[in-house]
């Protein structure tokens, strides 16, 4: 039970923690999608289950850059393997389906001040988590 919990949590605030990159990321591709509250996209079909599987892209994809970083002390190569990571965590939420990146934005976003949603993605979290 507190492997879940810890994963949960762990998957949410991988989630969350990329929006800002996600965010930039898209912003930089010049989009302008209509301005979806995140909490209503969550509430599409299907969409907290995508965002559980993007969320876990993303926290695998940010461990491996961060294993990467370790030990490396030169600045330039640092940037270097950020720069790559943000590209990989963009393109593991892209190739996730039923999802877009924007989608994937709104709903992290909406997760940090939307308790309700919040306990949702967890909840199914944990029961995507039981199932494995």
């Amino acid at each position: 039970m507190e492997l879940k919990r810890y994963l949960s949590t762990t998957i949410l605030a991988a989630g969350l923690a990329m929006t800002p990159v996600l965010a930039s990321q898209a912003a930089a591709q010049a989009q302008a999608p209509a301005q979806v509250e995140g909490s209503e996209i969550a509430m599409e079909e299907g969409k907290i289950d995508a965002f559980i599987v993007a969320a876990l892209a993303v926290a695998e994809t940010r461990e491996a850059y961060i294993a990467q970083l370790e030990g490396v002390t030169d600045e330039e190569q640092q940037m270097a393997i950020v720069q790559e990571a943000d590209a990989a965590i963009l393109e593991a939420v892209e190739n996730t389906p039923d999802i877009s990146v924007d989608e994937y934005i709104a709903i992290g976003e909406a997760a940090t001040v939307d308790p309700e949603l919040a306990a949702q993605i967890d909840a199914r979290f944990a029961e995507t988590a039981g199932q494995e």
